[in-house]
């Protein structure tokens, strides 16, 4: 696990308030616990194409990011990054909606495949590996007769929502804990609390 100077937290999302409430933007929603938890805002960059934040306490600092790209295009902020850090894809843990996973569970893991993900996709082919960190919330499975785009592109109804908002307060807190704890240690714990 790096050190906790040079973790970054990667929220996947869309842009725009059309998506805000979306099971696409989980990613979103999990770093905004983390800056209402640390009572900051992300620094207004106009030209560039992702939103940063160095989030610190007595005890770890975390790069917190999001994308100001739609998803399938995510990995178009890598070069931009790349410019003003050190891009080393195994410091990165990379927040992000999974269908195989009901509301209310979240994993994290490290590597894989994209499994049809098209924001983790595009963030593989900007890395030209696959050694990063992803925490998974669970977004479930499209009712029948709903599209993939559909159901990641709709708003969960309340239940789900709500079942959701706590995944990502759990995920949030790991998070944090990744900052400090061993990796094996926080995913142990959050998967087994996110089952």
């Amino acid at each position: 696990m790096p050190k906790s100077s040079s973790l970054f937290i990667l929220g996947l999302g869309n842009p725009g308030p059309k998506y805000i409430h979306t099971r696409h933007n989980v990613g979103y929603w999990v770093v905004d616990l983390l800056l209402q938890d640390y009572k900051t805002k992300f620094r207004r960059q106009i030209f560039s194409p992702y939103q940063s934040v160095r989030l610190s306490s007595s005890s770890h600092h975390l790069s917190v990011l999001r994308s100001k790209t739609f998803m399938n295009t995510t990995g178009s902020i890598i070069p931009s990054l790349a410019r003003h850090n050190t891009v080393d894809p195994s410091q990165f843990v990379v927040v992000v909606d999974n269908m195989d996973l009901p509301p209310g569970q979240c994993r994290l893991r490290k590597g894989g495949s994209h499994a049809g993900h098209n924001g983790l996709k595009s963030l593989m082919a900007a890395f030209g590996e696959q050694d990063f960190l992803r925490l998974y919330i669970g977004v479930g499975r499209p009712e029948r007769g709903v599209s993939v785009v559909d159901h990641v592109l709709g708003v969960p109804n309340a239940s789900d929502t709500q079942k959701i908002q706590m995944t990502c307060r759990k995920a949030a807190d790991a998070l944090c804990s990744l900052a400090e704890e061993p990796f094996d240690r926080v995913a142990e714990s959050l998967n087994r609390r996110g089952a």
